[in-house]
């Protein structure tokens, strides 16, 4: 996964300063040594550099991995929120899928829609009486 978000140019640029440094580096340092110990700052040169360079992209990757860190945070959220919408709307939309099958049920055996309210309320004393039973056992 490439983590870097560094077009090829903006990395084009970045390499060219890197070399221009070194380069500086390099002229600045055979014009303070004996000729003889020129590929010894041409190293340590290169060396003082590459932090530089790792630095940049310690950056990009700090950034990169905040942002992953925030969209990771964000996508378990959601999940959470996802979860209990589950949880509360599908007992829901069972209950409005069966009240309304009953309602269509008595309307297709001929129930005028006084009789269907009726129906309903009937259904609904019902289930007030099963949940008074069951409270009544939880009790005793």
């Amino acid at each position: 996964m490439d983590l870097f978000l560094e077009t090829p140019q903006q990395q084009a640029e970045r390499m060219l300063r890197q070399q221009q440094r070194l380069m500086e580096m390099q002229m600045q340092g055979a014009a303070v040594q004996p000729p003889a110990q020129n590929a010894a700052p041409a190293v340590s040169s290169a060396c003082a550099a590459a932090p530089e360079a790792y630095s940049v992209q310690q950056d990009s990757y700090a950034q990169e991995l905040a942002f992953d860190k925030r969209r990771a945070r964000r996508r378990r959220w959601a999940q959470r929120l996802r979860t209990l919408a589950m949880i509360v709307l599908i007992p829901l939309g069972l209950a409005a899928i069966f009240l309304s099958s009953y309602a269509l049920t008595c309307i297709l055996n001929g129930a005028s829609p006084s009789e269907v309210l009726e129906h309903l309320a009937a259904l609904g004393q019902r289930l007030s009486d099963v949940v008074t039973t069951i409270r009544a056992g939880w009790e005793s």
